[in-house]
């Protein structure tokens, strides 16, 4: 399209056009500078200037909205909702705006709008897991529990970093954790094993062993590691019986490697044929200075493996750093075996085992001979009679310090075939 210029007069017509779109432009430009130049900050007045430039814009309201909504010192939460009202207004796509009028309706007492305006958050975003977790979060508090735990499921669902939340605020709210272990996890083990870390931590433990019999019960893959922290603090609680159900639940349900031979030994793992577990009912190394564990399977008793240390002679070490927790029964015989392999054991004191009730010292302990110097797989042997109130013996592999300071321990013990087997009572009849 050609535009006629010809004249003094249709030129300067032009250009006033131009100059005076040119002026409105800049104008306009102005205006948005203007206002995110008062954006720019958390001062209200200067927010609303903002807004007042430019209208349209619904971050503007919200960011007053949010002001209002967190501003303690003087807090409007009726402002906060009409600021928040405009943001939808605005933007009725957005589900930011409609969750934040949600709780600010929420704060002001008006649940019904506050439900809405969730629904309409929703609306704009279906798939959010936000949204389906706060809205849950609100209809926790209004005890409406059924579709709380419903939307905090699909939160989950997408978010599994929201569990320990979600389990805490709901048990909180209902101390109803079967329901919530039903209702509100999915039924996935990283869920469960989660909420099991996170009652553990509380030391809740009932609650802990609620997760676990749910867990048990879904015939999802576990790990055996993952379990060892509820074994050990009902080991610790002496819940021997507690204790020993997961242990044989877990046993079965990871497929953990189990050597229980013929002769009925209660030690687990005895001849240290496959990984220690380092808790619940198998060998626990516990990491000391001057010594190293390892599995040699160059020098054996029996098997394919024995368990070697090897001491540095850095230390005049007090060693039992090697040991495992053994459910028996009170009142009960046993006859203890274990085969050990010295070379070049230093100092007075050696290596023999101790075994001993944990939970009451005043009880008698028992201690093998010791050995030193360097020795060819050698038994060593001990009976012992429980306590009528013992159900949980320690066997472990025990150096006492020398009396003499300076005599620093250095040499490697090989272990291999431990045993605690029952000693069947007699049941000849004694004469009267």
């Amino acid at each position: 399209m050609k535009i006629p210029l010809d004249g003094a007069r249709a030129r300067w017509s032009f250009f006033a056009g131009i100059i005076l779109i040119a002026g409105s432009l800049a104008m306009e430009e102005g205006k948005l500078w203007l206002a995110a130049h008062e954006g720019a900050t958390w001062d209200a007045d200067r927010l609303l200037r903002a807004a007042q430039l430019e209208p349209t814009d619904d971050d503007y309201w919200y960011r007053l909205g949010f002001y209002e909504k967190w501003n303690f010192e003087h807090r409007d939460l009726r402002r906060a909702v009409v600021y928040f009202q405009r943001a939808t207004q605005i933007d009725p796509l957005s589900d930011r705006n409609w969750m934040d009028l949600a709780e600010e309706y929420e704060a002001v007492g008006d649940p019904a709008h506050a439900r809405e305006a969730f629904d309409r958050a929703q609306l704009a975003h279906p798939s959010s897991s936000d949204v389906a977790w706060r809205l849950g979060n609100f209809l926790l508090r209004q005890k409406d529990y059924s579709e709380a735990f419903a939307e905090m499921r699909r939160a989950l669902a997408t978010d599994p970093d929201l569990t320990v939340e979600a389990v805490s605020e709901s048990s909180k709210a209902t101390g109803d954790l079967p329901r919530i272990l039903t209702e509100v996890l999915p039924n996935h083990s990283g869920y469960y094993l989660t909420a099991l870390d996170y009652f553990l931590n509380r030391q809740e433990t009932d609650a802990a062993l609620t997760v676990w019999n749910r867990l048990a019960g879904l015939n999802e893959t576990i790990n055996m590691p993952q379990v060892v922290p509820l074994i050990n603090e009902l080991i610790l609680q002496r819940r021997v019986d507690d204790a020993l159900g997961v242990w044989r639940q877990a046993l079965a349900a990871t497929n953990w490697p189990q050597d229980e031979g013929a002769n009925s030994s209660q030690v687990f793992n005895g001849g240290f044929e496959h990984d220690l577990l380092n808790g619940a009912f198998d060998w626990r190394e516990d990491s000391i200075p001057g010594v190293a564990f390892s599995s040699d399977s160059a020098v054996v008793h029996g098997g394919r493996h024995a368990l070697r240390a090897k001491f540095d002679g850095s230390a005049n070490l007090d060693f039992q750093n090697l040991q495992q927790f053994i459910a028996v029964e009170p009142r009960h015989r046993y006859h203890f075996g274990a085969y050990l392999r010295l070379e070049d054991i230093s100092t007075d004191s050696g290596i023999r085992f101790a075994i001993y009730d944990p939970f009451r010292p005043a009880a008698p302990q028992i201690l093998t001979p010791d050995l030193v110097g360097s020795h060819p797989w050698s038994l060593v042997e001990a009976e012992l009679v429980t306590g009528p109130e013992t159900h949980l013996l320690v066997i472990a592999l025990r150096r006492i310090p020398s009396w003499k300071f300076d005599n620093k321990l250095r040499g490697t013990v090989w272990v291999d075939d431990v045993s605690l087997i029952p000693i069947p009572e007699d049941k000849t009849e004694r004469p009267r």
